[in-house]
């Protein structure tokens, strides 16, 4: 007979550098590479047993159906995810900037113990860059104005190409997620999770919709006609309350503690009194919905039902946050309090039928809750069409904090990159003495850390066109490379839709000499930047998020140095 037990073997570890891994961490750059910006390529997934088949280009969805092993990749999708987690943005730039960086420092002849010491002073330099008021790389972003938020949207959508949004498509979903943002927003400019989003397959996308409040989906009404409710009212109001322990007659979340028994008392029947009085004290507050987060015994729902209490039970820990937000109630999980206090209340419940399901409709004026019903032909179409609308919507909510957004389209990235080389100029002679290294070593430092932004930029639009800036925005043109002579003499709009200059200005990324140049005066700066703030809000722009691209950016660089300061990988195989 075989023994069930499976005896440990002797361990076997192995032992890998940097080097060793390069051609994994390549691999891995190369899918995120060919994820990103519009061109972007969506990915199939399948595991080795042949389950279900994912479509995606987004790095959560990606990250979350890759099963890696590697120490080196592993430290790299810990930090994507981290950041993923945060921001829910941000995780392609993320790996193919850190991959950039580790990659073109292993080529290098400067130790990467030198390296790692000038990139911790060039992030920092890189960030009062992004903080500067000066920076022509990003706008301020004014929350009257709705330009600037629909452009933002506009540009998560559409780089994200299993979305498959049309023009009309692109501007219906935009818009609606803008709304609903808006309606979200107190008085405080606070913003709490109040988008609830609903999907159904089979149906074009330009029939999704929202509404004011909440739908739930209620199969125990039949969707063959529209039912009308009577509710309890007390001041016009249906006052709620929102159960989150079992109300099925279990002891076991009702009574905590040690219990001495006698023979003559049975528990379950203790249980019931206690839930029973628990129901008289709802039925004497007015209550006229009661929704529980798991299940209701049925002699309660029996009795709830005939003293005019609509009953919602099963409902789950998904809907109870919304719920608070739209009815104000405070969630009871004890049945030995009076429930008076924890009450919350609505306007309406209305039964609704939807492409022939049923749905309760709640409605609580200027609640700021929201319902989100997104439709798409195929399963996993809607399944990223979602993922992208949480993603904006958390976007959008950074913007409460941080009221500045970058200007999208690689634009950013190459505006930085000669930022940080005209500072490190400024600089030279603070930056060796504090460093103690040599000028070749900075030198170096600086050129990979530019190289990996410009990477990152040249991803974001088409490959076969060449990348071109010039003085003093440094934004990014995209001039395609069988441009005849008519179209260099014309004036052309960089890759955001912010600047426009004369061809004949405009120089390859590569071929730039800042010697050419002088410093700007504040004037200069000052004009410029209105310029650029006047033109976000009067065309069609592509625009970035500044919080989560700044957090990728700072993540990328610290991956890396943390990647670069590894000497060996000890893997136990057993």
């Amino acid at each position: 007979m075989v023994s069930r037990k499976s005896f440990k073997e002797q361990s076997e570890i192995n032992s890998s550098e940097l080097g060793d891994n390069l051609g994994s961490l390549r691999l891995l750059q190369n899918i995120a590479l060919t994820s990103r910006g519009p061109d972007g390529k969506v990915k199939v997934i399948q595991n080795s047993a042949g389950g279900h088949v994912t479509l995606t280009s987004l790095s959560g969805r990606l990250l979350s159906m890759l099963s890696i092993s590697k120490p080196l990749l592993k430290m790299l999708t810990s930090s994507t995810e981290g950041q993923i987690q945060a921001f829910g943005d941000g995780g392609l730039f993320l790996i193919v900037c850190c991959v950039n960086i580790i990659e073109l420092s292993e080529n290098s002849p400067i130790g990467n113990r030198v390296l790692m010491e000038l990139f911790d002073e060039l992030m920092e330099l890189a960030l009062d860059v992004l903080k500067s008021d000066q920076f022509l790389g990003k706008i301020k972003l004014s929350l009257t104005n709705t330009v600037h938020m629909l452009s933002l949207v506009k540009t998560i959508f559409s780089s994200k190409p299993l979305c498959k949004l049309s023009d009309d498509s692109l501007t219906l979903i935009a818009s609606m997620v803008v709304e609903c943002f808006i309606s979200s927003v107190k008085d405080d400019n606070k913003n709490t999770n109040s988008v609830l989003i609903l999907t159904t397959d089979c149906l074009p996308v330009n029939q999704s919709h929202y509404l004011p409040g909440i739908l739930m989906l209620y199969p125990e009404i039949s969707p063959s006609r529209v039912k009308k409710f009577q509710f309890v009212r007390k001041d016009s109001k249906i006052l709620v309350a929102l159960v989150t322990a079992s109300m099925s007659g279990d002891s076991e979340e009702i009574m905590q503690g040690h219990f001495i028994q006698r023979g003559e008392v049975v528990a379950e029947q203790t249980v019931m009194a206690l839930l029973e009085t628990f129901c008289k004290h709802l039925i004497d507050c007015s209550v006229g919905l009661l929704m529980c987060q798991r299940v209701i015994h049925p002699t309660l729902k029996v009795k709830l039902r005939q003293n005019g209490v609509f009953v919602i039970e099963r409902m789950g820990a998904r809907f109870t946050s919304y719920i608070q937000n739209l009815t104000g109630a405070t969630p009871i999980d004890s049945f030995s309090c009076n429930p008076q206090r924890y009450l919350g209340s609505l306007d309406a419940v209305e039964h609704v039928i939807l492409h022939k399901k049923s749905y309760l409709h709640l409605q609580r004026s200027n609640s700021g809750v929201n319902t989100l019903f997104l439709c798409s032909i195929e399963e996993e179409m809607l399944s990223e069409l979602k993922e992208v609308c949480e993603t904006a919507l958390s976007t959008l909510r950074y913007i409460l904090q941080c009221p500045t957004l970058l200007c999208g389209g690689g634009c950013w990235e190459t505006s930085l990159c000669f930022q940080i080389k005209q500072k490190v100029r400024e600089n030279h002679s603070f930056l060796l003495q504090k460093t103690k290294c040599t000028g070749a070593a900075l030198s170096d430092a600086c050129e990979i850390l530019c190289k990996s932004l410009l990477m990152v930029a040249k991803t974001t639009g088409n490959s076969s066109s060449m990348m071109m800036t010039c003085f003093p925005t440094f934004h990014t043109w995209r001039v395609p490379l069988t441009s005849d002579e008519h179209y260099l003499k014309d004036s052309l709009t960089c890759a955001c839709g912010m600047v426009t200059e004369s061809a004949n200005k405009l120089c390859p990324v590569n071929e730039l000499k800042f010697d050419s140049f002088s410093l700007m005066n504040d004037v200069d700066w000052k004009e410029e930047m209105c310029k650029l703030q006047y033109n976000s809000q009067t065309k069609s722009c592509l625009i970035d998020s500044y919080v989560s691209n700044v957090s990728a950016f700072r993540n990328a660089v610290f991956t890396a140095i943390m990647m670069l300061n590894v000497g060996n990988c000890l893997q136990d195989v057993n």
